[in-house]
């Protein structure tokens, strides 16, 4: 790869997909495959993008299709969550490199175990591309650089109701709303003041960062989550905190609670991701990008990922973002598709009580 070549984005007609693909296409020396089931939709795509989109149809179910979309490729950027593993292992074999926007734990750990194929093939898959993660994981690891004492991390993110959210992402929201409680972590609910939005109760949520970011900064993270409606979010949580989603789930109601949030449309289209880093001392940073449309957010970042990739910026290996980006660098950029980017100021205040303190827990969730 020598910074141009074919991209593959599949999915690439969604929400995220368009995105990534309609960046990538943006620069004439890139061929930019939008491959999917609804050949409709990826031609519709490619008639009204930028040109250097190339429609394919492609079944993720139908593996004898793999060869064939990968033929040419140089970096494949995988925008739904179905087979991630198999084919980020035939990217891998094969020498391409990889962008997966997955936000589940386990479809993660599957991936992050061939890091020794892409160690011996000589490429690189990045992992936790998206808004969360991946903002958050930046966010996160940027202010463990500017507060090395840092001893626990708190990362909250505030989804606008109305936002361009894919399936995809209303459902696994729903199956975090649905899945038990995770008995080895109690945090409890914080109020967080969020740019734009002041001082809002944010919820414990079993977003992926808190396992990967305990891991690879190596200290204790939790994560947060709540909306732009304080109604939606206090009716959603407490519904949950009786089991009602738990329950609904048992009976089979999954597909009718993804059904409903995907119509759900009671606030607007803004978004906060919020990290914060504590230490022993009361010190406290923070930083947060703030926007319109996750969806997009989630595009962007997994298009710049891409363009990295194809310039050969990372090693070889299975990496999630904050293990390979300059943090501050990275922040930059974001700037330019119409991201804002807030930090709590340095110096410090001579005593913690003198500032300002974002993340305040309440203890248990109620």
């Amino acid at each position: 790869m020598t910074g141009h070549g074919v991209a593959v984005v599949i999915g690439g007609y969604g929400a995220v997909g368009r995105v990534v693909a309609t960046i990538l296409a943006r620069d004439p020396a890139n061929e930019v495959v939008v491959a999917g089931r609804d050949l409709a939709r990826a031609e519709a795509l490619a008639r009204t993008g930028p040109g250097g989109l190339t429609p394919r149809r492609f079944d993720l179910d139908d593996p004898r299709g793999l060869d064939g979309v990968l033929a040419d490729a140089a970096v494949v950027v995988m925008c739904v969550e179905h087979r991630n593993e198999a084919v980020a292992r035939a990217c891998l074999d094969r020498g391409i490199a990889v962008v997966d926007i997955s936000a589940s734990a386990d479809v993660l750990a599957s991936i992050e175990r061939l890091d020794a194929t892409a160690k011996r093939t000589g490429t690189a898959a990045v992992l936790s591309v998206g808004l969360a993660p991946g903002l958050t994981n930046v966010l996160a690891r940027r202010c463990t650089e500017r507060l090395p004492s840092a001893t626990s991390v708190d990362v909250t993110i505030l989804l606008g109701t109305a936002g361009d959210h894919g399936p995809d992402s209303v459902r696994w929201t729903v199956a975090g709303l649905t899945a038990p409680p995770d008995r080895t972590r109690r945090p409890g609910r914080a109020r967080v003041d969020l740019p734009g939005f002041g001082v809002r109760t944010a919820y414990p949520f079993p977003f992926s960062d808190q396992y990967t970011l305990t891991r690879t900064l190596g200290v204790p993270v939790t994560t947060r989550l709540c909306f732009d409606s304080g109604a939606v979010t206090a009716a959603l949580f407490g519904l949950r905190g009786v089991g009602a989603f738990r329950l609904a789930d048992r009976l089979g109601g999954a597909r009718l609670l993804t059904g409903a949030s995907s119509r759900l449309r009671l606030g607007g289209d803004r978004f906060v991701v919020h990290a914060s880093a504590t230490d022993r001392g009361g010190r406290q940073v923070w930083s947060a990008v703030t926007g319109r449309q996750e969806g997009h957010a989630t595009g962007v970042v997994a298009a710049e990922i891409a363009i990295g990739l194809m310039g050969r910026r990372y090693p070889p290996g299975v990496h999630h973002i904050d293990q390979i980006v300059d943090a501050g660098e990275f922040l930059k950029t974001m700037q330019r598709h119409d991201l804002a980017v807030h930090e709590h100021p340095l110096p410090f205040p001579a005593e913690p009580s003198a500032g300002r303190l974002p993340v305040v827990p309440e203890g248990g969730e109620k």
